[in-house]
């Protein structure tokens, strides 16, 4: 609700009502981040389309050369999870640290058949509480992440697959979180990841551990580490 104030001209007449400029502006920010958001939105499901176009191209592909049974298999899918992350830095201004849950989801592919590449392309969210000296802040991220696997298939039925993967991942922020003055958070920075996972017939469900190997605020020294659980459909 906004609150108007009047003036009266040197005539006694009252003039145009004035508005409160914080309350504006506070609103102008939430649309701006409601825009923020929807622009997010957009590109995911665009993600997801071409996905879904991709996977039916693939279907119509292997319908037509059933015959070639020998070469590499390639599946497509997608998932969405939960997330926990935790800002490690050595640097003794920064205290009371504290990850919040979070969320992810994305698109995948995989390709091969015992040994396999397994690249993705997610949408991930999370936060961080954190104290730098004695001021309280939290970082909240919205990223494109990009891990790029190569795994194992343990065990390898029609029913059931056993599996195990890890490579590099890359993270994007999409938005840059609130820091202290002076200070700025990175917006590419890259990791490790290692996945263990189980598929029974389309669904798949993973277990996977993100360490950050460089830092998203060189000045804090700090890196994410975030760890993420999973369910996903693959397109068969």
């Amino acid at each position: 609700m906004q609150i108007k104030s009047f003036k009266n001209d040197s005539q006694g007449k009252v003039s145009t009502p004035c508005y409160n400029t914080d309350i504006n502006n506070k609103y102008m920010k939430t649309i701006k981040n409601k825009s923020q958001k929807m622009k997010t939105i957009k590109l995911f499901a665009t993600v997801i389309l071409i996905t879904l176009g991709i996977s039916s191209l693939k279907a119509q592909t292997t319908t037509s050369s059933s015959s070639s049974s020998s070469s590499p298999e390639i599946e497509f899918g997608v998932k969405a999870g939960v997330s926990f992350s935790t800002l490690k830095t050595g640097l003794n201004a920064v205290t009371d640290k504290s990850g919040k849950i979070g969320f992810n989801a994305g698109v995948f592919a995989r390709v091969g058949n015992t040994l396999f590449f397994q690249p993705e392309l997610n949408y991930v969210s999370f936060s961080d509480k954190y104290k730098f000296n004695s001021t309280a802040f939290e970082a909240k991220f919205r990223q494109l992440n990009l891990p790029l696997m190569v795994g194992y298939k343990i065990v390898n039925t029609e029913e059931l697959i056993f599996r195990v993967s890890a490579g590099p991942d890359l993270y994007y922020n999409l938005r840059k979180p609130i820091a202290p003055a002076g200070f700025k958070y990175s917006d590419l920075t890259a990791g490790g990841v290692v996945n263990a996972g189980v598929d029974v017939g389309s669904l798949t469900f993973d277990a996977r551990y993100s360490l950050g190997l460089s830092k998203v605020n060189k000045d804090l020294g700090q890196k994410s580490n975030i760890f993420s659980l999973g369910v996903g459909f693959k397109f068969q």
